[in-house]
């Protein structure tokens, strides 16, 4: 492989025309910006599209396919314009105009998807092209801004400087804004200012980065017109890593050394580094991405997926990979072996895999609830576990990306082109492991087989390049091979003996001496079933909900409100228990599922299963809970929903939301009921956030504990909410209601007028009284998803007052009644 050619700073050099620092920072602006566009982007438009994961691929697809757009468009502009620099700041101020904009494009895409949804929502495939296809409409004209930025850069520092410095110093770079992006976003920005405020910050960045660009493009024109009259044609430039002195080359006679088709001619050698780099390249953003991934499942598992489990591991992984750009960086400038670094990286990527997955990722974390005066010890607990895991991997992993750069010669005229597409074929790579891995891989073999797939992988990819080394002494070549070789054999070993690779799920209940009735894998999550004490439905770790008197009162309260409802729907099907009391209780009733195998599930819960769901009155659809109750035109005489535990997870907030009551009041049918179950595991304050937006969208509130201890029910209606003792029993005297009830654990046997006491005696407040007991202060919105965001609320207050129902009857004002 040829050695790239530099030139080096005569001691006579005058001082450099910029200030690599600036531009650099300029950079880091830019990457901290485009982070905080995706955390924002994918949580609006996850409120258009749902929570699935096709969806959210989707998302994602969108915003990687416009940077890879982006960066192959972007690299051959740059090529081609005298002033670099310029066309950066103009590409940033452009970013900046259509991100202020979104809120209107996305509101039109939402318009655009309620329109078409039920004309192909039963045509397969039909519904998944029409979200890609908007998802490409809302994201594109951003993310293919955002994707020309760093070819234009790199194009810019190396006019006549390294390319391969350039382009390893601004990835580095790039990736570190990002870093401080995702932080931000996920640990402040969103919790202080909602997702509108967080999407302004990221534009205040580009601003600024857009608006220095064009100053030192300006600056730089004026310091280059007197360097010129001065010193004829010898001028002074910023070069990645070091300042050099311009020296004019002409282009080398062998071509671009940027690919096929590039440059004017193109050698063998030269042809074999760029088909080698582009390889590599789609490679290190399949396996990168395809870590993030697992990573996810596998270490998130347990913890009650907290938006805080999702940062932390993306902050981490993001900050391996740049310290991996910084130590290619200083690698290179040792030695010019790039297969051989590359290769040593591959397989130390494998082997730290191995070692991380069997000594730390043995069983699932407790889930850290921020109520837990041990919260902040347990975020702490968790991120350096997670560093064990994440940190070395990524590091190694970070080296091959900008390595692949140093595989092309150093030629002048197409550096933003050869970026461009290397910057394309990675993030190519990382849409696969988007698309393929969660939706063909994962469910096929799970999220281990799947993290070990991945390691064989790299493992291969290092033999294969330390076998191939030419230049390399024999021996050292075959030790190379023979390396990556023991590695992957050492991965399918653990996978074979169970030593490693496993469900944490699984492993976590047999190490409890529980038992396993089923575990399986789908595109969203890891569902296990099984007996613990009691029967249980784990999904991705986290225990969703045990048989319980509270579920299955969730239906009939709504019920004893409005006797003559004929229609209701359940969102969050869980172990069948609302849908079943349901249709027990003589209602035509539709469940929303977003997890496809919870409902396979049913049937370790209730031997009755088969039957029910045989039933012609009942339906189980797949789908997200809210996109649901936007999109359809069913309508409904009572809707109940039941979110999964914990009440922090991300996510949950989508269906707790004002937005969200809203769009679920429109599915009611006149005088309709709807019932929001909220759990305990908050605060005081946090609940009387929930009841204060729900009371923001219903005129008529009544809260009523849960006899079983869990949680409470808000039961909302534009009709009086009134519990008439007629009405109550004329509901538990339908056959099976009273046994359906009994058969919980905690049901205690009791007849009809018992539960009609027990239930009035649990009360808590309706009316004027509860109204005055919340009163003013902050909703949870689609803007401010309070519940899942309360990091500084916790630092600020951290023995603030936890929910309890004497607690609650302390706020009624004085002489208040039930």
């Amino acid at each position: 492989m040829p050695r790239v050619r530099t030139a080096q700073i005569p001691r006579s050099s005058p001082r450099p025309l910029l200030p690599l620092a600036v531009l650099l920072a300029v950079f880091v602006l830019s990457g901290a910006a485009g982070l905080v566009y995706e955390v924002v982007w994918a949580r609006q438009l996850v409120l258009v599209f749902g929570n699935t994961s096709q969806a959210v691929s989707t998302i994602l697809t969108g915003f990687f396919g416009g940077l890879a757009v982006g960066g192959w468009l972007g690299g051959r502009l740059a090529d081609r314009v005298a002033r670099p620099l310029r066309l950066y700041g103009a590409l940033e101020l452009a970013i900046v105009v259509v991100v202020l904009v979104t809120p209107a494009s996305f509101g039109l895409i939402g318009e655009a998807y309620r329109g078409v949804y039920e004309q192909v929502a039963d045509v397969s495939g039909a519904l998944a092209l029409v979200r890609f296809g908007l998802a490409i409409l809302a994201l594109a004209p951003a993310t293919i801004l955002m994707g020309a930025t760093l070819p234009t850069l790199t194009r810019f520092l190396t006019r006549r400087g390294s390319f391969v410095g350039a382009f390893t110093v601004l990835y580095a770079a790039n990736t570190i804004g990002a870093i401080a992006g995702t932080a931000l976003a996920g640990f402040v920005l969103i919790e202080l200012l909602g997702l509108h405020g967080a999407l302004l910050v990221g534009a205040a960045c580009s601003t600024t980065a857009g608006l220095t660009a064009l100053g030192l493009d300006a600056l730089l024109g004026r310091r280059e017109a007197r360097a010129g009259a001065s010193n004829g044609s010898a001028r002074s430039v910023v070069r990645a890593g070091r300042d050099v002195e311009a020296e004019s080359r002409p282009m080398a006679a062998t071509g671009s050394g940027v690919g096929p088709g590039v440059g004017p001619r193109v050698d063998r050698a030269a042809g074999r580094g760029w088909t080698l780099a582009l390889v590599l390249a789609f490679t290190s953003g399949l396996t990168s991405l395809g870590y993030q991934v697992v990573w996810n499942r596998l270490i998130g598992a347990g913890t009650g997926s907290s938006t805080y489990v999702f940062t932390i591991i993306l902050t981490l992984f993001l900050v391996g990979i740049a310290l991996g750009a910084v130590l290619f960086g200083l690698l290179h400038r040792l030695t010019g072996a790039v297969r051989g670094l590359i290769a040593a990286a591959q397989i130390a990527a494998a082997a730290l895999v191995l070692l991380g997955t069997a000594t730390v990722l043995a069983s699932p974390q407790s889930p850290f609830l921020g109520i837990d005066p041990r919260f902040l010890r347990a975020l702490r607990l968790f991120a350096q576990n997670t560093a064990i895991i994440v940190l070395p991997t990524t590091v190694a992993l970070g080296v091959t990306f900008p390595a692949t750069s140093a595989l092309l010669r150093e030629e002048l005229g197409h550096e933003g082109a050869a970026s461009g597409a290397l910057l394309a074929v990675n993030t190519v790579g990382a849409i696969v492991a988007t698309f393929v891995l969660p939706f063909v891989v994962i469910p096929l073999v799970g999220s281990p087989a799947t993290l070990a797939g991945l390691a064989v992988t790299n493992a291969l990819i290092g033999a294969a390049l330390a076998l191939g080394g030419r230049s390399v002494p024999r021996p050292v070549r075959f030790a190379g091979g023979l390396a990556g070789a023991v590695v992957a054999g050492a991965v399918v070993v653990s996978v074979v003996a169970g030593t490693a690779f496993r469900d944490p799920t699984v492993a976590w209940v047999r190490a409890h001496g529980g038992t396993v009735y089923q575990a399986t894998e789908d595109e969203i999550a890891s569902v296990v079933a099984g007996d613990l004490g009691a029967p249980q439905l784990w999904v991705a770790g986290t225990s969703m909900t045990l048989i319980t008197v509270d579920t299955k009162l969730m239906p009939l309260l709504p019920l004893m409100l409005r006797p003559r409802a004929e229609h209701g729907l359940v969102i969050a099907f869980g172990m069948g228990t609302a849908f079943r009391s349901s249709l027990v209780a003589g209602v035509t009733t539709d469940a929303v599922e977003l997890v496809p195998s919870v409902p396979r599930m049913f049937h370790w819960f209730y031997p009755d299963a088969a039957q029910v769901l045989a039933d012609p009155r009942g339906r189980v659809i797949v789908a997200d809970g809210r996109n649901h109750v936007e999109l359809t035109s069913r309508t409904y005489d009572f809707v109940v929903v039941d979110p999964p535990p914990p009440i922090e997870s991300s996510g949950v907030s989508v269906i707790s939301t004002q937005g969200f009551y809203e769009a679920a009041k429109g599915r009611l049918n006149p005088d309709g009921v709807m019932m929001q179950w909220v759990p305990y595991g908050q605060t005081l304050d946090e609940f009387l956030a929930h009841v204060r937006t729900f009371a923001s969208v219903f005129p008529q509130v009544r809260v009523i504990a849960g006899p079983g201890g869990a949680g409470f029910y808000m039961l909302g209606s534009d009709g009086p909410v009134e519990l008439d003792p007629a009405a109550m029993r004329s509901v538990l005297e339908r056959p099976g209601v009273v046994a359906d009830l009994d058969s919980a654990p905690d049901g205690r046997g009791r007849d009809v007028d018992q539960w009609v006491a027990t239930i009035q005696g649990l009360v808590w407040a309706h009316g004027d009284a509860l109204r005055q007991a919340v009163g003013p202060g902050a909703l949870v919105t689609d803007d401010r998803p309070l519940p899942e965001y309360f990091l500084l609320r916790r630092l600020e207050q951290p023995h603030a007052a936890a929910l309890s129902l004497p607690a609650l009857r302390a706020l009624l004002p004085p002489g208040a009644t039930p």
